[in-house]
């Protein structure tokens, strides 16, 4: 068979080594590597180039993946603190919110006996206890509270706000006449609480002070 020189040879290894040349391509290759020393060696330096590029791509990838995963990480902490700083803003604005309307809007405070002046106590003639009713603080109150208690006492106590701001000295929602039915309270009550206690005392004012408007066996003015 006809021998090849080294640089046909040469110029073909490139695709010898990649086993993309034919079978009698690859036969002259061979029988000319099996004599000639220089181009086994050339074809030794392709074959170590190929096993550096090989380790350089396999670098990239490793470095690619290293920072996608950095991306994902940063992507997933960017996130966390987003949220994170959604639920602390809505837990500040919920403490402020919740803190505004135990102060100023939750009325849990009673008003003072003293600060109540009580007048016109009457009975009037379909069966009412009335009287008339003035807050002296200057403030008044935003709420009234009704309860009955198991032994006969109804008590009525008005309540207002922790901080309270805005005053009104000639009217509130608890200055004027209040009217007090005591059968009607019971029946009411009967059906709302399934409580069935007659009044026999009415009481007006902070439950550890009230002021006594009315008890059973008292004797009023009859008017209107």
């Amino acid at each position: 068979m006809t021998r090849i020189s080294c640089d046909v040879v040469q110029d073909i290894l490139p695709l010898y080594h990649d086993d993309i040349c034919s079978a009698a391509t690859r036969e002259l290759v061979e029988e000319h590597l099996a004599e000639c020393e220089d181009c086994r060696s050339y074809l030794e330096q392709i074959k170590s180039s190929f096993n550096l590029s090989v380790q350089a791509m396999e670098q990239n990838q490793l470095e690619v993946n290293g920072l996608q995963r950095f991306k994902r990480m940063w992507s997933r902490a960017q996130s966390a603190a987003f949220v994170k700083g959604l639920i602390v803003t809505a837990s500040v604005a919920g403490i402020l919110f919740l803190g505004y309307w135990g102060l100023f809007r939750w009325n849990v405070i009673p008003v003072a006996s003293d600060d109540i002046s009580i007048s016109n106590i009457r009975l009037r003639p379909n069966g009412e206890i009335a009287f008339r009713i003035q807050i002296k603080d200057g403030y008044g109150a935003d709420r009234v509270i009704f309860n009955l208690h198991d032994d006969g006492g109804y008590y009525i106590t008005p309540v207002h706000p922790v901080i309270r701001l805005n005053k009104s000295p000639n009217f509130n929602f608890v200055s004027g006449e209040l009217f007090t039915n005591p059968d009607n309270v019971r029946a009411y009550e009967k059906k709302k609480h399934g409580k069935d206690v007659e009044i026999t005392s009415i009481y007006y004012g902070p439950p550890n002070n009230p002021i006594l408007i009315w008890k059973k066996g008292d004797k009023l003015p009859v008017r209107k």
